[in-house]
This record gives C-alpha cells, sequence and structure tokens, in this order.
C-alpha cells in the first residue's frame, strides 16, 4: 500500500461510520488499482499521463474570475451547488460575465473524491472518432452529477452504480472506467496539483471561494457582492 492510499485509510478509519461505508467500495478499487499498477509498470512501463488542465466554465476573456475549492464528497459544497448554482450559472455563466474555476480538494471520504476526479479527467481527455476531447463538458458531466447524487449515496451506501452511470455518461465505457481508476499517475498528478494549489492559496476547507483572487465569504450574497464590486 503506497503512503498516499495509507493515509486516506488512515482518515477513512476515523470519519464517521457512515462516511466509511460509504467509502468501501472505492478505497477497494483503488487500493487494489495501485498495486496491479506498479505490477505492470515493471514490465510494460509507466502510463502517460497527459497534463492536468485547470477546468472552467464560462467565457475565458471575462472580467471577473470566480475560483471555487470544493470537494465532491462535502455536503456544505454539495447543498451549495444544488442550492446556488442554477441561479449562478444563470446570471454570472451564461451572460459571459464570470468564468468560473474549479479546484479539486477531497475530504472524507477522500478516496472516493479522488475516484469521482479520475473519472472526470479521464473523460476530459478521451478523444471521439473526431478525434475531439470531451474536455470540460465531460469532466463537469461527472463532477456535477456527483453532486447531484450525493445525498442519495450517502443515504444509501451504493457509489458503484453511480459511478458507472456518471462515467458513461461522460463517454467512458466500463473498461475504460476501470483502467482509470487504476492509473495511478493520474491518482498521483491530482493529489500534488491539490496539495500544491491549497498551500499556495492556505485553503483549509471546502468550499472556499475566490472573486479576482480575493477570498470571500462562501455564502451567495458575499460572492455575488464581490462580483459586482469589479469595475
Amino acid at each position: 500500500m503506497t503512503a498516499t492510499v495509507r493515509r486516506l485509510y488512515d482518515r477513512a478509519r476515523r470519519a464517521p461510520f457512515w462516511q466509511q461505508a460509504v467509502a468501501v467500495f472505492l478505497l477497494a478499487v483503488l487500493t487494489t488499482a495501485l498495486f496491479s499498477v506498479a505490477a505492470d509498470a515493471q514490465s510494460t512501463g509507466k502510463a502517460k499521463v497527459a497534463p492536468l488542465k485547470e477546468m472552467t466554465k464560462g467565457a475565458a476573456n471575462a472580467r471577473v474570475t470566480v475560483v471555487e475549492y470544493g470537494s465532491v464528497t462535502c455536503t456544505h459544497c454539495a447543498h451549495w451547488y444544488t442550492t446556488n448554482w442554477p441561479k449562478f450559472e444563470r446570471d454570472y455563466i451564461k451572460t459571459g460575465k464570470v468564468k468560473y474555476v474549479y479546484r479539486e480538494v477531497a475530504t472524507n471520504p477522500a478516496q472516493m473524491a479522488f475516484g469521482v476526479y479520475m473519472l472526470g479527467h479521464c473523460a476530459a481527455d478521451k478523444s471521439n472518432w473526431l478525434g475531439q476531447k470531451g474536455g470540460t463538458k465531460a469532466y463537469f458531466t461527472v463532477i456535477d452529477g456527483f453532486f447531484a447524487a450525493q445525498s442519495k449515496i450517502y443515504e444509501t451506501g451504493e457509489a458503484e452504480p453511480v459511478f458507472r452511470s456518471l462515467a458513461a455518461k461522460a463517454g467512458l465505457n466500463q473498461s475504460e472506467a476501470d483502467n482509470c481508476l487504476k492509473n495511478e499517475d493520474l491518482f498521483k498528478a491530482i493529489s500534488t496539483r491539490m496539495e500544491t494549489n491549497m498551500t499556495r492559496d492556505g485553503v483549509e476547507s471546502t468550499p472556499t471561494f475566490f472573486v479576482n483572487g480575493k477570498r470571500v465569504e462562501s455564502d451567495y450574497a458575499a460572492i455575488e457582492a464581490a462580483i459586482k464590486a469589479v469595475k
């Protein structure tokens, strides 16, 4: 077991029982995956991972950039998404007023969050028969879909059907999704970038928002006020 997975396992053991139960599926997949990838690498070489791209929505040249540090397994983040995202998207994303940047954080159950992010990046990087990659649309199909399903997953403890469904909607077949979750290099790339971003910006909780580089409270009124204050 790698040090990274061991730390996640230890954190999961300290989590409330319902979080441990929900995490069982992904912990098993990722632990098995990392062993198998390490073995395969000795004979076939490591799988290459394309540089991770910043995942955004909205106009690239918008005067306002809103950065959210969020975790797909964070209940506060899911509440923000279900309560505020529709109007935020309507008023600021679709109008071209805001460029939204999602930066990944993995809160307990962390191994589940990593699984979601890995599937999102694999879907974004997959090319269709025309050579077009899934990009941010495929990535957010996974992220947004998990946020929408989070409460049901925590109620039922059934994560695997949601993972399978979201992977398919994002363009990954079952084999591609399974191989994605076995990609140790991708796991490490996401983990490294996550730690770098959070350390640089002093992020210790989720959700955390920045508007044009300035940290703001996570309630909608504060974010909207900061957006409107930009001249």
